[in-house]
């Protein structure tokens, strides 16, 4: 009897570190979730900046389409197509999401044709900065739902307004309509992104067809638009046939159809699942870098230093408001 008694004590001890090992097991696997998550964070925000790369061109590509054809109709065509390449996308389209992606569509759909009409006057460079200002929009709208936002917030937002007037009023050429037009993007722009950021937080699975969705509604009003403005007559459609012929202008509707829109368009409701909308947003503030760059080169716009110096204060404005180390998901996961 009595050696049986260390026995069983050794048995004891072997069972103790057995119960402890699946623990070290999930000490191991909770080290290593923040490595992937922070790799996965880091795909998103570099995908967030490469389609603000291509949202850059859309002003010089629109403006070079706005040359042969009237803006409602170089709407039309630029959003149909994007609208056909994403239809298969609504197969899965659930009934909570229908509304929302309705009134998604409807804002894009205003910032988008705000966008056009503004072109029609304003240099694409400066439509490109006045559309940035759309960073300051998020955090005012998580206020009006109750959220806490801070002083940078608020710096921001002075930052962004001091840039807009240095890059309105500081210039030769003075403002006009077509500026007007374009201030019209931040605001729709921007409560798009926090509306679909909502949104996805209840349908986590519906970022393709509230998609689809989105550019089906802009397509239908930019076609409600050229109707009712009696451009789908035979003699228009000639007109579109022979626009087409410029080699140009073929190249900058689909580009602008399937690649700015269809496809960035994608990429960035899917980026809005796992990032927040305001953090999108300051991602998005590099889009004027790639317009001025485009537009200088492919139209031939001059820069002047207030372009410079009204950017530049707006991509502070957008700097200021950057968390490296919040995403959505994050965020999400603490509410």
């Amino acid at each position: 009897r009595k050696r049986t008694r260390p026995v069983a004590v050794w048995m004891q001890t072997k069972e103790a570190e057995a119960a402890a090992t699946p623990a070290v097991s999930i000490a191991k696997i909770d080290v290593s979730a923040p490595q992937n998550n922070d790799s996965m964070l880091l795909l998103v925000r570099l995908t967030v900046l490469g389609v603000a790369a291509m949202y850059g061109t859309n002003f010089g590509s629109v403006k070079i389409i706005q040359e042969f054809l009237p803006t409602d109709v170089a709407a039309s065509l630029r959003f149909s197509l994007a609208a056909v390449a994403l239809l298969p996308l609504l197969r899965t389209l659930k009934k909570e999401a229908i509304l929302p992606g309705l009134q998604v569509g409807f804002l894009t759909g205003c910032g988008y044709l705000a966008q056009g009409l503004g072109l029609e006057s304003a240099d694409a460079s400066t439509a490109a900065f006045l559309c940035s200002l759309g960073v300051v929009v998020c955090p005012l709208l998580d206020v009006f739902i109750g959220k806490s936002v801070e002083s940078r917030s608020w710096i921001a937002a002075l930052l962004a307004v001091a840039g807009a007037g240095v890059l309105e009023l500081g210039g030769v050429k003075p403002p006009g309509s077509g500026d007007l037009w374009d201030l019209v993007q931040p605001l729709a722009f921007g409560s798009s992104f926090w509306l679909t950021e909502q949104t996805l937080r209840r349908c986590p699975d519906q970022a393709g067809p509230l998609t689809s969705l989105q550019i089906g509604t802009v397509a239908f009003m930019s076609l409600f638009w050229t109707w009712c403005d009696n451009k789908l007559g035979p003699q228009e459609i000639a007109a579109i046939q022979t626009a087409l012929q410029h080699q140009s202008v073929a190249v900058a509707v689909i580009w602008t159809g399937l690649a700015t829109t269809a496809l960035s368009v994608l990429l960035e409701t899917w980026a809005l699942k796992r990032l927040s909308s305001a953090e999108t947003t300051v991602l998005f503030s590099t889009e004027p870098i790639w317009g001025l760059a485009f537009a200088s080169v492919a139209l031939g716009e001059q820069l002047s230093w207030n372009t410079f110096l009204g950017g530049g204060l707006i991509l502070a404005a957008c700097a200021s408001t950057f968390t490296g180390g919040q995403s959505g998901s994050d965020s999400k996961g603490s509410q």
